[in-house]
């Protein structure tokens, strides 16, 4: 078993151990970018060396000088896009190290939080247990479940009545001359008809039998009514009886030295949502760097090494250098020999060297992605309230680390350390008597790991905020 803090900092470990790889991977592909750029240099070397073995003087000066404009054009090209990455990658793991040092003191504010939480528990359960020899707190029990149970009587009363509406008003809203007649209040001082229409609506009244007919409907109609003020009375009488608990209760809590740990577990609240929200702050900035990274990372093919790639492809395409070439391979000499066989190696090795730089792009996107399933895993499970210290994980470190090692290999996803989260996933025992000092309409707001149980704090007199303890997710 481990707890929820333990669990989640695995997470974060392995989100921070991700990092470290894709540094890695960082430095492998600045040293595959410099060898490229290396063997370009020397084809266009070689190149040089043939210009200068073959072309006079005039034409020898301009090839030259062109192939040295654009390799210059192409390098300050990858060089701006190597300084914006390295300087990115920077940022990154300067981000990543505070983030290291935040997440490390949420931690510690968490357990801190989760120690005075438990204590205050406890002083509850040690109190309600005393409590119970109090003959006052006693009889004040005793007065709320008497009351609740008239309070239930007179709901099912009320209940009855408005079924019996329902039911036996039917006939009386179905006749048509009759909902004529009750509607406009006939036979009543409200009655705002004239007198000729009095005339006939008594012709009326006395054909269906109105007179008897509107008292008995009346009736049926005032019972549920009356029925359901007095259960409204009887609920208030509840309220009172808890709130006479309430005062009780928190009496004895105060004697028994609950205001102490009530300002403990407030104070260390506050350092925990204070904690909460630096780690979200350097997150959310380390995600920019990431997204500008990226970016960066996935546009450079088209802006940055592709173009300077075009650029050097194009000056060596150059008709007067290709033909240059092909001389010096059919009437090769002795000053041939060298230039030919540095170009040639050189442009197998540049091969080879750009299918590597495309390789290990694509590892920094998988990586990236491998990352990303445990961050998002992270943030559900914070979302949750997991990382609650006093929360316990089934199965032991050995399977979240197992899980954490499937996805940062590739084989897993996030969903399934979602899965593995939930199912094993133990909520913080309950406290023994979780109403105990809560009747009377004492001020909560949801507990800091988003579960449910009491409040800190009680309503004789109340106390501004305070907080859910105990209970379960």
């Amino acid at each position: 078993m481990v707890s929820g803090r333990e669990a989640l900092l695995s997470v974060e470990q392995g989100i921070s151990r991700a990092r470290g790889d894709e540094r890695g991977l960082d430095a492998a592909l600045r040293s595959a970018m410099a060898e490229a750029r290396r063997l370009r240099h020397e084809v266009a070397e070689g190149f040089r060396a043939l210009a200068r073995a073959r072309l006079d003087a005039i034409v020898r000066d301009q090839v030259i000088g062109e192939l040295d404009e654009t390799e210059r054009q192409a390098l300050a090209i990858l060089e701006g896009r190597r300084r914006q990455v390295d300087e990115l990658a920077r940022q990154r793991d300067e981000a990543q190290a505070v983030l290291d040092k935040a997440e490390t003191a949420k931690h510690a504010r968490d357990q801190e939080l989760a120690d005075a939480l438990e204590a205050l528990d406890e002083q509850h359960d040690r109190t309600a247990e005393r409590i119970k020899t109090d003959e006052r707190w006693r009889k004040a029990r005793k007065a709320v479940e008497a009351a609740l149970q008239v309070a239930q009587n007179a709901d099912k009363k009320a209940d009855d009545a408005e079924a019996d509406l329902a039911a036996k008003g039917k006939p009386y809203e179905d006749d048509p001359l009759f909902m004529y007649l009750w509607n406009k209040h006939a036979g009543q001082a409200d009655d705002a008809s004239g007198s000729f229409v009095r005339v006939v609506d008594r012709m009326v009244e006395r054909s269906v039998g109105y007179r008897d007919a509107r008292a008995n409907y009346a009736m049926l109609r005032e019972i549920p009514v009356r029925l359901r003020e007095h259960a409204t009375n009887k609920e208030h009488d509840v309220d009172t009886a808890k709130g006479e608990v309430a005062a009780l209760e928190r009496k004895a809590l105060i004697a028994d030295g609950i205001e102490p740990l009530e300002t403990r577990a407030e104070t260390t609240h506050a350092a925990m949502v204070a904690a909460e929200q630096s780690v979200k702050k350097i997150t959310a900035d380390l995600a920019k760097i990431e997204a500008k990274r990226h970016w960066i990372i996935e546009s450079d093919d088209e802006k940055g090494e592709k173009r300077a790639v075009d650029l050097f492809a194009q000056a060596l395409e150059r008709e007067d250098l290709r033909r240059l070439y092909q001389q010096a391979v059919t009437t090769q000499t002795k000053d041939d020999d060298h230039a030919i066989s540095a170009i040639s190696s050189a442009q197998v090795a540049l091969q080879k060297a750009d299918g590597e730089v495309a390789q290990i792009r694509a590892q920094m996107r998988e990586m990236a992605r491998r990352r990303s399933e445990l961050e998002g895993a992270r943030d559900r499970a914070r979302s949750i309230g997991y990382d609650d210290p006093r929360g316990t994980f089934g199965g032991g470190q050995d399977v979240i680390g197992n899980v954490i090692g499937g996805i940062l290999s590739g084989a897993m996803q996030g969903a399934v350390l979602d899965r593995i989260l939930r199912d094993n996933y133990r909520a913080p025992r309950r406290r023994a008597d979780p109403d105990f000092g809560q009747w009377g309409g004492a001020s909560s707001f949801p507990s800091p790991w988003g579960q449910g149980g009491g409040t800190i704090g009680g309503s004789q007199p109340p106390r501004g905020g305070g907080w859910r303890t105990g209970g379960s997710f």
